[in-house]
């Protein structure tokens, strides 16, 4: 966290309370985009369960958070079987939760977005 500039004094806000002391935070967020190429995807043949890996990776200059995104071909179990199933997993972190907010977007072979998924949570 690091400190912004300052709000206008509370006088200056309309039907804002008086305080006497204030202060004002920023949260950091961090922007980053990971491409994860899967050659020859559509000649894959795993079976239900069997699961694709990509390699690690950090946000940004963030390296204390680890990331990995896992697919699943042919679904995670019978319920999805015929469905793609794909994962953002938090590998590995110092802190006991990290909020973040993510889409994750399959491209073609000509690199155009087919399908694309967001979220925000707390891991």
């Amino acid at each position: 966290m690091s400190r912004a500039p300052s709000p206008p004094p509370p006088s200056e806000m309309s039907n804002a309370p008086i305080a006497e002391s204030w202060c004002y935070t920023q949260v950091k967020v961090v922007k980053f985009s990971y491409m994860w190429t899967i050659n020859n995807f559509s000649f894959c043949r795993e079976e239900m369960g069997q699961v694709l890996k990509s390699s690690t990776f950090s946000a940004g200059t963030n390296d204390t958070l680890k990331w990995c995104l896992r697919i699943h071909p042919k679904g995670l179990d019978e319920e999805s079987k015929d469905y793609l199933s794909l994962y953002l997993l938090l590998v590995s972190c110092p802190k006991s939760e990290v909020y973040a907010k993510f889409k994750v977007s399959i491209l073609n072979a000509k690199g155009e977005e087919t399908k694309a998924m967001g979220e925000t949570t707390c891991i």
